[in-house]
């Protein structure tokens, strides 16, 4: 679970969560392509639902949280079942992204940072005998298709973690390439950005610029960020 001043614990918070998660899953910054999100979007729509979920669950109280909380659950867990996502709320930073329908599964004793891009047939579990002993992965991380992570491991900021790697062990190192059976760095200096966006800055960017950079490749928009002094 992320940390509670990493959480969803206000409107202002909720409101970023949003426009980040907007950026992640490609969504074109106005209402209509929101709106065209979120009916055509299946993950896109689950991840709504899920930020909503969080919020309500955080920052309500009363009756009326009570009321709210028990329809989000059902829609949430209908929307889990169609999309196979089993991920609890408080554990997606903002700017996460599920890339593909298909299973991914995380523990609710886990977490994973902002901006991190998680594949299909991902699994993030406890170690043996443990309820919540599960991996924590840091902020800007990618994890292509496959990848098991298991115990209670700590991954560094701006990995990239290979198809069908099996991490049983923590890594201190940052702009690394884990991978193999059991995972182990086979290579450093990885830029991250190659492979993601930084969707927690772009959200914090104009309105205007968000739309030039609408489905701009990781790569362009790197570029377009390190030329203006957004990210070194």
């Amino acid at each position: 679970m992320l940390d509670l001043s990493e959480q969803i614990n206000s409107k202002q918070r909720y409101e970023f969560y949003k426009k980040a998660d907007v950026i992640a899953y490609s969504v074109y910054p106005s209402f209509k392509g929101r709106l065209r999100a979120l009916l055509l979007n299946l993950s896109y729509r689950f991840i709504r639902v899920l930020r909503r979920y969080e919020y309500v669950l955080n920052c309500k109280k009363g009756f009326i949280r009570s009321f709210e909380l028990f329809f989000i659950i059902l829609y949430y867990r209908h929307l889990s079942v169609k999309t196979g996502y089993n991920v609890p709320p408080n554990v997606l930073g903002p700017g996460c992204v599920l890339h593909c329908l298909g299973p991914v599964n995380i523990n609710k004793g886990g977490s994973v940072g902002e901006n991190t891009r998680i594949h299909v047939c991902t699994q993030m579990g406890t170690g043996a005998g443990y309820a919540n002993a599960a991996p924590k992965l840091g902020k800007n991380c990618y994890v292509a298709p496959g990848a098991k992570l298991f115990g209670d491991i700590t991954i560094s900021d701006c990995t990239v973690i290979g198809a069908n790697a099996v991490v049983n062990k923590g890594c201190d190192k940052s702009n690394v390439l884990l991978a193999g059976v059991p995972a182990t760095v086979k290579k450093e200096g990885v830029d991250v950005f190659d492979f993601i966006i930084p969707s927690t800055i772009v959200a914090q960017l104009s309105l205007e610029e968000q739309r030039f950079l609408f489905h701009k490749t990781s790569l362009e928009v790197k570029k377009y960020l390190v030329e203006r002094g957004y990210v070194n």
